[in-house]
């Protein structure tokens, strides 16, 4: 690379300053609110051959700044992550298994719809509340394979939910991270289970 090609680290700051100008004066912008509250809900354990499924439910509304968020083009990201873990009073728990559900929510202002999106699947919504409901809700998400776990031990499953901030543009990331709003998480309340070998649903040979 010749020197008239090589980067110019004072451009490159100067870039890096401006991008978080931009979005520190969009940010300025969204209408300022109360953290939201979170109701996660107690999860359901779900016992297959193959392992252990998780599904939750939450419960909360869209903090006004989110909503003027996702209306001005950036979609929000929210992460659930569910864990079985078993109890050893000479040590910290052993983590038995664990597994995660990154959702997408987004707007489409040609359309005027709400796309949410999971993993393959995507799913359009003519109103944010319908969209909520589907991101408000984790189904048959798997947390352990049966391979780690034994007959007539008791596990416990737990988990947490919030908002992934790391998903943002890099200018937003430095400038919701301290501010109250942005901080959509919440813990699931721990349950307990004896893992008992499923009966399997496969027809016989």
């Amino acid at each position: 690379m010749s020197p008239s090609q090589a980067p110019d680290p004072m451009r490159r700051r100067v870039l890096a300053c401006a991008g978080a100008g931009a979005a520190a004066t969009l940010l300025a912008a969204f209408p300022q609110a109360r953290a939201a509250t979170v109701d996660a809900q107690p999860p359901s354990v779900e016992l297959d051959p193959d392992g252990v499924y998780a599904s939750a439910t939450l419960v909360f509304a869209l903090p006004v700044t989110l909503e003027d968020a996702l209306h001005r083009g950036i979609p929000l990201y929210f992460l659930t992550r569910m864990s079985v873990s078993q109890s050893r009073w000479w040590w910290f728990n052993a983590s038995m298994g664990e597994g995660q559900q990154l959702t997408r929510l987004g707007f489409e202002p040609l359309l005027g719809k709400y796309r949410v999106s999971t993993g393959g699947l995507r799913t359009s919504y003519h109103t944010l509340d319908d969209a909520l409901n589907q991101v408000q809700h984790v189904a048959h998400l798997k947390v352990a394979d049966a391979k780690d776990l034994k007959p007539g031990q008791t596990y416990q499953l737990g988990g947490r939910f919030e908002l992934d901030l790391s998903q943002l543009p890099r200018p937003f990331q430095l400038n919701v991270a301290s501010q109250s709003d942005w901080q959509l998480q919440a813990d699931f309340p721990q349950v307990s289970f004896t893992w008992t070998t499923a009966p399997s649903t496969a027809p016989p040979a």
